[in-house]
């Protein structure tokens, strides 16, 4: 089978054993957005936004799903989208989970009521998405500047005001914890040393559709 997603087959040998639904929205380069997600959700820029809203409204209709165990994670532009989410979709999704991508570092808007919590996975060596650097985002000046990684999971930290951090290294990874959050909160990161902007397999031996999972699982609205 062809995969749209990464390890979308170990994705849904998951789904089927835990008994939860997967749906892949694909992005449409719709005029005005930076790509095929928007990444500057405003009052007057909401349209993915909607659109997320009426998928899951969809799958409802359709299914009987727990609306307080409602995860998004994504994949580079899918990353990016996903702290769209976390800014203005929290009341809908109990946590958040991506790899390879990043924020503005002025978003348009992001006040969230709900604090969702974050894991956000990276490899250091990615030319893509930089790990230690910012950068300019192509031609759009209403994106600017996006975050270097630290400082994405720092800015997540602060907003969270997060009171106490750890970190463990093993297997040529770093996995940073950040908790005692206010709403109960966290914010994790798992820095892949060695690693570009392609999806691992594993992070220090475990799938990384597991390490995903591992973290999303534990949270509900």
């Amino acid at each position: 089978m062809e995969e749209d997603f990464p390890q979308q087959v170990q994705f849904q040998a998951l789904a089927d054993a835990e008994g939860f639904i997967l749906a892949f929205p694909q992005g449409y380069a719709f005029p005005g957005n930076e790509g095929e997600w928007q990444l500057n959700t405003d009052t007057d820029r909401r349209h993915d936004v909607e659109f997320v809203t009426a998928m899951i409204d969809d799958i409802a209709s359709q299914h009987s799903i727990d609306s307080n165990r409602v995860y998004a994670t994504g994949y580079s532009l899918g990353s990016m989208f996903s702290y769209e989410v976390a800014c203005h979709m929290s009341d809908t999704f109990a946590a958040i989970a991506s790899y390879a991508g990043t924020m503005p570092v002025s978003p348009a808007a992001c006040q969230p009521q709900r604090f969702a919590p974050i894991m956000h996975l990276h490899g250091t060596e990615d030319s893509i998405i930089a790990y230690g650097n910012t950068w300019g985002w192509k031609s759009w000046d209403e994106v600017g500047t996006m975050m270097d990684i630290p400082s994405l999971v720092d800015y997540w930290k602060g907003k969270y005001n997060c009171q106490n951090s750890s970190e463990t290294s093993a297997g040529g990874a770093t996995h940073f914890v950040h908790d005692t959050c206010d709403q109960g909160a966290q914010v994790e990161h798992h820095r892949v040393d060695a690693t570009g902007h392609e999806w691992p397999e594993s992070i220090n031996g475990t799938s990384t559709h597991q390490v995903i999972w591992s973290f999303l699982s534990r949270y509900t609205l």
